[in-house]
């Protein structure tokens, strides 16, 4: 028959226990590595790590410039300009006897020669040409006006040939023509045309009825042109 073991362990069949198997820890537990510097940039944001190139880059060009002005200082120290030298020279055997260097003399300048002056040819005096002016043509001929045959020889140039009726007759035309007696009436003028009777006379009532009814009838009209 088994005993309870709390430990769920078998013991001797003498009654002596066994040895119990122990598990031991590690003595110590493993160091974590800290994050490096590129671990840690990468946990960066985009902007710090815009920010962090930006400054590694200025301090690099400074650091640049800086090598080449400490360079250039360098390499002029120690260089002095030479001094000019007089133009006296001093003999080493007698201090006291100078050199003087010689002198130039002063080249003579040469001196212009006069300039001839240019001949001006003789110009011919040109008389100016007075403008031709151009001809104009004759002007046309004016139509020779045909001779008027007035009747009676009146200043208007009335006459039987056809052309304008009379409805208007001047205030003197009876001067120049055989007025009817009743040649100015209540109606005239104006309601009738200027035309000859058969019997020589003129009367104002052409195109009315009982025209030169007491002279013959009608003749003919007169015009004016």
């Amino acid at each position: 028959m088994q005993s309870g073991n709390p430990n769920n362990q078998d013991d001797d069949p003498y009654g002596q226990p066994t040895i119990r198997e122990v598990q031991y820890s590690p003595p110590y537990a493993p160091r974590q590595r800290r994050p490096g510097f590129r671990q840690w940039f990468r946990t960066r944001t985009r902007k710090t790590k815009f920010g962090l190139g930006c400054g590694a880059l200025i301090v690099i060009l400074l650091l640049f410039f800086v090598c080449i002005i400490a360079a250039s200082a360098a390499s002029g120290i120690g260089t002095k300009a030479p001094k000019p030298t007089s133009g006296l020279v001093a003999v080493a055997a007698s201090p006291t006897v100078l050199l003087d260097t010689p002198t130039q003399q002063p080249t003579p300048t040469p001196t212009p020669k006069p300039i001839p002056k240019p001949t001006v040819a003789p110009t011919l005096a040109v008389q100016p040409t007075k403008a031709v002016q151009p001809t104009q043509p004759p002007p046309p001929p004016k139509p020779t006006a045909k001779p008027c045959q007035a009747v009676n020889n009146n200043p208007w140039c009335y006459n039987f040939v056809p052309g304008n009726l009379i409805d208007y007759p001047p205030s003197g035309f009876c001067n120049y023509f055989n007025c009817i007696a009743s040649f100015y009436q209540s109606d005239d003028p104006g309601d009738g045309y200027v035309v000859e009777c058969n019997d020589g006379t003129y009367s104002q009532s052409g195109g009315e009825r009982g025209a030169c009814s007491y002279h013959g009838g009608v003749m003919r009209p007169l015009y004016s042109h």
